[in-house]
């Protein structure tokens, strides 16, 4: 060693960054790291901005799309029980719905669910960033790996539409759900227990039943486990795997006779749907345009050839890296298990969307097209970052599962922190462009009036509270409703034959607002006359409110634009 070496390796500076971070402060980081995405997709704070106007989640949030299929299933405890083995679309999720169920009874009221859904989009988010940093820093032995992994998980634009949209959020919760079923394989690799593998085998079950990609749970843990090596470990593999058939073919028992494929594959039976070939090629696209420029905040649009090239050098560089000196055993159980998480469940969300073109499949707002797609393959590539930094494995050595957690420095810290901050730089913008886009566009009176970007976001978050408040003023009066509804003995089959199809801001033609209703469906009081006087006040629709600074006779909402495409929106200027 050289003396300059010496010398700063004896520097006072070196060693205060040298000295391990102390447990407050380890859980002080935790918290500025789960408060990151906060900030990301709601911009909370002013800064140096002369205006501006928070996206509040919880005054924000506005029901939308499938919220109103499963908040009509999960109403009350019985229409729950009767839905939960009922498809929407081609998920069959009876997990979901008694969380849905959860969530409806727990906010006590129509108007004030919204706010509760907020709530619980973000914090399954927070409990995925949570669960990746601890199941990360055990597996590597390494504090300050784990809340990178945290940090990155969560910190992109990736999440934006399952944080901000609860039903986009059946991703994070079947996330969850399979990192649980890790946590578990792990415990059995620390110090085996019935109890971890039954746990395992409980969490691969219900990570399928929130949303069907969580039956990866199972086969991603089987991976895990026969990576160890040890005879344990590799039968024990057999369990998650088994668990999540057994989940899978219990809800097609139950289910699988009533999904309809007109509705999930536009017309198509699941054969037809289903292409291989199109779901490979669409997954060598995904790769790199949503799992590695994505989380840059970039969005850009590769064909096919180059899709698939970009995504095989990376491949290549692994494989080569990795398995350069000691072959296959060099490879690690984390590493491998994010890898086949990623193009396992890609494969089947791509395969089965295989008859539509991908440059349709691109993400435009957060409710459009499937941004949620990406969810579960992102927690795979931070498990697979983690595990290739974490460095090969070595046969004659003591895996670092199974050794203390290092703690995180001082410089460690800086470092996190450092990549919070840049990630944060980075997709911001996206983040902006994705709640632009979840309003109506710009006519041409506005578009002098809002010229740059700044003012378009201005526009845009008032739009969008003005349209949440909208809504909850219908939620407010189908609360009253229902109160009055329920003390006259009024049935949702009465109210249907009185009014037919009650409609309210957001709601697709296909549901009935009276769905939402806590009412019996049949009632005792059946005159449609009495049901009319008694009910109509509250069930009426209010016009769309006009923004203040439209000019009289300037069309409102205005239509979309008729060369609208992917590519005319989904820029940043």
């Amino acid at each position: 060693m050289t003396k300059r070496a010496v010398s700063l390796t004896g520097s006072p500076s070196i060693a205060w960054l040298e000295r391990p971070v102390s447990h407050a402060g380890v859980v002080l980081l935790a918290v500025l790291i789960a408060a990151a995405p906060w900030v990301l997709f709601f911009d909370p704070i002013a800064g140096m901005r002369r205006a501006h106007i928070p996206r509040d989640p919880s005054a924000i949030y506005r029901l939308y799309g499938d919220d109103f299929a499963y908040v009509a299933a999960s109403r009350t405890l019985p229409r729950t029980l009767a839905n939960l083995f009922v498809p929407h679309n081609a998920h069959i999720v009876p997990a979901w719905r008694v969380l849905t169920w959860a969530l409806v009874a727990w906010s006590g009221s129509l108007v004030k669910l919204p706010a509760v859904l907020a709530q619980a989009a973000y914090g399954i988010l927070v409990a995925v960033m949570l669960m990746t940093a601890r199941l990360v820093a055990r597996e590597t032995g390494r504090a300050g790996l784990g809340l990178a992994a945290m940090a990155a998980v969560g910190t992109t634009s990736v999440m934006a539409s399952p944080a901000c949209w609860y039903s986009a959020g059946q991703t994070l919760w079947a996330g969850f759900g399979i990192l649980a079923t890790l946590w578990y394989a792990q415990c059995w690799r620390r110090r085996p227990s019935i109890a971890a593998l039954v746990l395992a085998a409980i969490s691969a079950a219900l990570a399928g039943w929130f949303w069907t990609i969580g039956y990866m749970a199972g086969p991603v843990a089987a991976v895990y486990l026969w990576l160890d090596g040890r005879r344990r470990c590799r039968l024990a593999a057999a369990v998650p795997l088994c668990a999540s058939v057994l989940a899978l073919l219990t809800a097609m028992a139950l289910g699988g006779g009533k999904i309809d494929s007109t509705v999930s594959f536009h017309g198509r039976t699941p054969g037809e749907a289903a292409r291989p070939v199109e779901g490979l090629l669409h997954t060598a696209q995904a790769i790199p345009e949503n799992l590695i420029l994505g989380n840059l905040g970039l969005k850009v649009q590769t064909t096919p050839a180059q899709g698939a090239m970009l995504s095989l050098i990376l491949l290549g560089l692994w494989t080569f890296h990795r398995g350069r000196d000691q072959g296959i055993r060099a490879f690690n159980p984390l590493e491998c298990a994010g890898a086949a998480l990623v193009l396992g469940s890609y494969l089947v969300e791509w395969t089965v969307r295989g008859y539509l073109p991908f440059r349709s499949l691109r993400t435009i707002s957060l409710g459009m097209i499937v941004p949620w797609y990406d969810v579960v393959p992102q927690i795979g590539a931070v498990l697979f970052v983690a595990g290739w930094c974490s460095g090969p494995r070595s046969p004659g050595s003591r895996p670092a599962v199974l050794r203390p957690i290092a703690p995180i420095s001082r410089l460690g810290t800086i470092g996190v922190i450092g990549l919070m901050a840049v990630l944060l730089v980075l997709n911001c913008p996206r983040v902006d462009l994705l709640w632009r886009n979840w309003v109506p566009p710009l006519s041409r009176a506005e578009e002098k009036k809002f010229p740059i970007l700044a003012l378009q976001s201005l526009r845009a978050h008032w739009l969008l509270l003005d349209r949440a408040d909208w809504q909850r003023r219908h939620l407010r009066r189908l609360d009253r409703a229902q109160e009055v509804a329920a003390r006259l003995g009024v049935g949702r089959d009465g109210i249907r034959a009185a009014f037919g199809r009650l409609d309210m801001p957001e709601l697709p033609d296909v549901y009935d607002a009276a769905g939402l209703l806590d009412l019996p469906e049949r009632g005792r009081l059946t005159d449609r006359d009495a049901i009319r006087r008694a009910i109509a006040p509250y069930v009426f629709r209010e016009t769309e409110p006009r923004p203040p600074w439209l000019p009289p006779d300037e069309p409102w909402p205005p239509r979309d634009l008729l060369h609208w495409s992917e590519s005319d929106v989904d820029i940043s200027e």
